[in-house]
């Protein structure tokens, strides 16, 4: 049963980093390529750069939680709330997305 959670290309489990902008200080993330993807996704359907869509979050992460120490969980669980969310209103194209 593991086998089916764990398929898949391995480079999958390897964080990358990329740079971005919060506020006025360049920072850098470090997460999975699968979460890259969907935070790729979503800042082309919301027109906007991905660095001020991180700020955005890490804003908002701020104002629900008083502070963020964690600030790679905060695009994660973003992304996680965006494909439940996708998949509430349209199942089958929610998952599709992920694979193209």
């Amino acid at each position: 049963m593991c086998e089916v959670f764990l398929d898949g290309d391995a480079a999958m489990f390897e964080k990358k980093s990329r740079p971005t902008r919060i506020e006025a200080h360049i920072t850098s993330g470090c997460i999975e390529p699968v979460f890259w993807r969907i935070l790729d996704h979503i800042t082309k359907e919301q027109n906007t750069q991905l660095s001020q869509f991180v700020s955005d979050l890490y804003n908002q992460a701020l104002i629900k939680m008083g502070d963020v120490t964690n600030l790679s969980s905060v695009p994660r669980v973003s992304c996680i709330n965006d494909l439940n969310h996708q998949q509430n209103l349209a199942p089958e194209n929610a998952i599709r997305s992920l694979r193209d």
